[in-house]
């Protein structure tokens, strides 16, 4: 069963029809730190989005759900963000930092803006969307309210995001390095200043992702036989590229 906190302001806006296309918006978090909804999308990363108002229970039952049961799941959890937001402008961040504070959730959270509750079409709390998609800002997911029954959804959404937001002719304009061994049969060795490391499939689909600052390795393992990118990630932010057969 979908759980829907209404309210009554929302219940006299307009509907709107589903949105295909993410909405921008630049402004500081309730901790003070800027962000800008398309350049994090064109950095290959996909947002989840919640809505939520304040005294509204199942907008902390699906944070809690998401945080539980969706992001642990992913397959490039350092690509995805989850930002909730209050539902109208008048929601302040005293109010959402409380509201973090008091459910005890540790992700980023804004202070209210009403254009992204109408945008996504929301008439009920919480307001759920999965935005990425690189320079297309393409909406995956939008629903109106939560249920546990919707993660299997969300997760599938966020994948076929992560997978769209890194394909191959991105991965093509990125500098040429050397894959040693190869072919591979478990271990890949990394020779130099890299702070993460995406294995792409022959569809351009992230298979593996790891953190490897401080790591002179990449454990391919238990990759299938077949060709893959490794695409590597520089302390400068560089973008660096090669091809290997896993054995």
């Amino acid at each position: 069963m979908k759980h829907i906190f209404l309210s009554s302001t929302l219940l006299l806006a307009t509907s709107l029809s589903a949105q295909t296309t993410a909405l921008d918006f630049t402004a500081n978090d309730c901790a003070g730190m800027s962000h800008s909804l398309f350049s994090e999308l064109e950095a290959g990363n996909v947002v989840i989005l919640e809505m939520v108002m304040m005294g509204c229970q199942p907008c902390v039952t699906a944070a809690n759900s998401l945080i539980t049961n969706v992001l642990p799941n992913m397959s490039a959890p350092s690509r995805v963000k989850l930002y909730s937001i209050g539902f109208t402008n008048s929601i302040t961040c005293t109010q959402m930092n409380d509201w973090k504070t008091a459910n005890g959730f540790s992700h980023t959270v804004f202070a209210g803006m009403s254009a992204q509750t109408t945008h996504y079409g929301g008439m009920g709390m919480p307001t759920i969307a999965v935005v990425g998609g690189g320079s297309g800002h393409v909406v995956y997911y939008s629903e109106v309210g939560h249920s546990a029954s919707d993660n299997p959804d969300i997760l599938a959404a966020i994948e076929t995001a992560l997978a769209a937001s890194v394909g191959i002719a991105e991965v093509a304009t990125a500098n040429e390095v050397a894959v040693y061994p190869n072919p591979v049969e478990a271990t890949i060795q990394l020779n130099g200043a890299y702070t993460n490391a995406q294995v792409l499939d022959a569809q351009g689909r992230v298979v593996l992702e790891r953190t490897v600052t401080g790591n002179k390795t990449l454990d391919a393992s238990a990759l299938p036989t077949g060709a893959y990118t490794l695409r590597l990630i520089g302390t400068d932010n560089a973008i660096s590229q090669g091809r290997f057969v896993k054995l």
